[in-house]
């Protein structure tokens, strides 16, 4: 037998299948029964190369899909069981230091009994938007990777701040606040080498300006109206009405801050010169991260700046943490003799202190913590 139809006998077998048929894939077709053996098996061979690399990077395609999708679930499962340990220690935070007023109601308010079954058509209630929003707010925004847990669930969690009506303004806030706060998500932090100190101060200055106009109705701002507290101090009622007393408006920048990740708490004093007849005073207080490492944060203070109207936040004079205290009407060294006490609310019931309230001056639901030292210091230099 000549070599070369030998050679070609063997390539035949390795290819041809049971049935004498060549595969589709690699079958001259019939009008090639007239070619010579040789070229017939010089055309078949050089049709293999053809068929590894087209079936190679394949098989390759296959194996990389296989392996991801192996380690993907794994990564995203991980994610998944850190997001729920999460979720559990913030709702046992918000249950084991529940607030008086919130017992009666705890159902209602989303807390959950064990074995508790939920019923047909109602939600989780306030307390499950407040933990999801919390998280949501250290997904989105890069300064919460520097506050420490106990901070943050003491003054970012909490539904409350003091004894005021517990509404749903957590997503009403955050939602609001998002287009405003564009520039500090993580996606655009992202080369961002701005310290988390600079970044929060920026952040609340922004806020203090801005929240006036966008929770306004009627392309009117909210605006400051003495004597509303306790009727209008909650966040909703303050939107609802478009105004309210020192009370009010603090609460909501506190609500405001907290719903976008920032530890923020009021402060005030029940009574100026520890006398109730000469009236009373509240304002926000924010954690701001030290640009230090290893120095933690220190608590700021600014005021509400209501009444700045949308198309006017460049020109605006909104208060901020880099702001002398000096410059506060009420930061003076004749209302800080001694004799005026300044507390800041809490959350955690094992706080050492409580909250007193003008408006409710028997009333010791409100954990807190007393600052009149700090006041007495930083206000008793100002003339």
């Amino acid at each position: 037998m000549d070599p070369t139809e030998e050679n070609y006998d063997l390539t035949e077998a390795l290819v041809v299948g049971d049935n004498g048929s060549y595969p589709a894939d690699i079958s001259m077709g019939s009008n090639n029964q007239n070619t010579p053996p040789a070229t017939r098996c010089s055309s078949r061979i050089r049709s293999l190369p053809t068929i590894f690399f087209i079936v190679t990077p394949m098989i390759i395609f296959i194996i990389v899909v296989f392996i991801s999708a192996a380690l993907i679930p794994n990564e995203m499962s991980s994610n998944s069981s850190k997001e729920a340990t999460l979720r559990e220690s913030m709702t046992q935070y918000l249950t084991r230091n529940i607030m008086p007023y919130d017992v009666p109601n705890s159902a209602a308010l989303g807390f959950q009994s064990n074995g508790q079954s939920k019923v047909d058509g109602l939600s989780d209630g306030i307390v499950n938007q407040t933990v999801f929003y919390s998280i949501q707010a250290k997904t989105l925004y890069t300064w919460t990777d520097s506050i420490p847990q106990d901070v943050y669930f003491e003054y970012v969690l909490p539904y409350s701040v003091t004894n005021e009506p517990r509404t749903d303004y957590r997503p009403l806030f955050f939602n609001a606040l998002k287009d405003s706060l564009k520039q500090y998500e993580r996606a655009a932090m992202a080369n961002n080498t701005q310290s988390t100190h600079d970044q929060i101060k920026e952040a609340v200055q922004l806020i203090n300006t801005k929240l006036w106009a966008l929770m306004g109705r009627d392309s009117k701002p909210i605006v400051f109206m003495a004597s509303q507290t306790p009727r209008i101090y909650d966040p909703l009622s303050v939107i609802a009405y478009g105004y309210s007393s020192c009370t009010g408006l603090a609460i909501m920048l506190v609500s405001a801050l907290r719903s976008v990740g920032i530890p923020a708490r009021m402060a005030g004093t029940p009574a100026w010169y520890g006398d109730p007849s000469k009236g009373d005073h509240s304002w926000v207080e924010v954690y701001v991260v030290s640009n230090e490492a290893g120095k933690g944060g220190e608590w700021m203070f600014l005021e509400p700046t209501p009444g700045i109207a949308e198309g006017k936040e460049d020109t605006a004079n909104a208060d901020n943490l880099d702001r002398d205290p000096c410059k506060r009407w009420f930061c003076k060294a004749d209302r800080f003799n001694g004799s005026t006490k300044v507390y800041a609310t809490r959350y955690d019931k094992q706080a050492t202190s409580f909250f007193p309230m003008a408006w409710a001056a028997n009333d010791r639901g409100v954990p807190g913590v007393d600052r009149s030292s700090f006041y007495t210091s930083t206000c008793g230099k100002c003339t």
